[in-house]
């Protein structure tokens, strides 16, 4: 279903390199200044199956000698168009009536800002705000505050992976509910490896665990693999998984029997694990 599973194929610009922004410890690859890479996806279906997609993703970064300020931001909506058919008249002599029908079957946007500063050595200190909205997954609003710490684990010439621990404050407003507010722990990954001269992975995971309730963890896992097709261009295929432990609810129409007409509704949990997959080209500016 689109709104569990979206497949899309991208055209990605990036004006500082290949794959996504390195880390504030390998900036020294990069001189002080702004950096900006943008990502537009489209996809179109015509015909007797109608439905559109589109997403966008855009980094602006300025990088210090010593520190760097990076701003995200992005969204996703897939959107389904049908029609209600329809004939006006007698068996031989009718007219048919078309009445357009188009609904959205995933929505999702996001917003976050985050700076990092080097402490010593591998170490690092940041601090984080970010907004989301997945209506489809019962998240109206979320606002997300962290302030942490890190250490760049491995640094080689293929290989690298940090780790970060920071405590939080998230304020949530379900689509169905109350709003809530918390402080939680994160723990976040991030690894790049080369794995052949034209070919790199990376791997970023996000854990989220609410202090209030031990039970609300959230977990966003996203891994992609490019491969390098010539100096400008390179394909890009990804999987993001996202898992909420304690899902939102859904209100949901209750029918004392199949075909007949509802006597109110029940609230319901949605699905604990999203999952999206994409397909990218990138283009590379220098």
């Amino acid at each position: 279903m689109l709104d569990r599973l979206a497949l899309a194929a991208a055209f990605v610009v990036t004006g500082t390199h290949l794959l996504c922004a390195d880390r504030l410890i390998a900036q020294e690859e990069r001189e002080p200044g702004w950096y900006d890479e943008a990502e537009v996806s489209l996809v179109l279906t015509a015909g007797n199956s109608q439905s559109s997609t589109f997403g966008v993703n855009n980094r602006l970064e300025r990088l210090f000698p010593d520190s760097r300020l990076s701003l995200d931001a992005g969204g996703i909506r897939v959107e389904a168009r049908s029609s209600e058919r329809s004939a006006i008249g007698t068996p031989g002599d009718f007219e048919l009536v078309e009445q357009p029908d188009s609904r959205p079957t995933a929505e999702n946007y996001f917003a976050s800002l985050r700076y990092d500063r080097e402490v010593s050595g591998r170490s690092y200190a940041y601090a984080s705000g970010g907004w989301v909205r997945n209506r489809f997954a019962g998240v109206d609003n979320r606002w997300t505050g962290a302030a942490g710490i890190g250490r760049q684990l491995i640094e080689t010439e293929r290989t690298t992976f940090q780790a970060d621990l920071a405590a939080t404050a998230t304020s949530e407003e379900p689509v169905v509910g109350d709003a809530d507010s918390f402080a939680g722990l994160r723990v976040t990954w991030d690894l790049g490896h080369q794995l052949t001269p034209t070919t790199k992975l990376t791997s970023l995971l996000i854990v989220d665990e609410s202090l209030s309730d031990t039970e609300d963890l959230r977990a966003e896992f996203d891994n992609s693999v490019a491969v390098d097709i010539s100096g400008v261009l390179a394909l890009k295929t990804g999987v993001k998984l996202l898992f909420d432990n304690l899902p939102a609810l859904q209100e949901v129409p209750l029918l004392p029997a199949p075909g007949e007409p509802p006597t109110g509704t029940v609230l319901v949990p949605l699905d604990e694990l999203d999952t999206q997959v994409t397909v990218a080209l990138i283009i590379t500016v220098d």
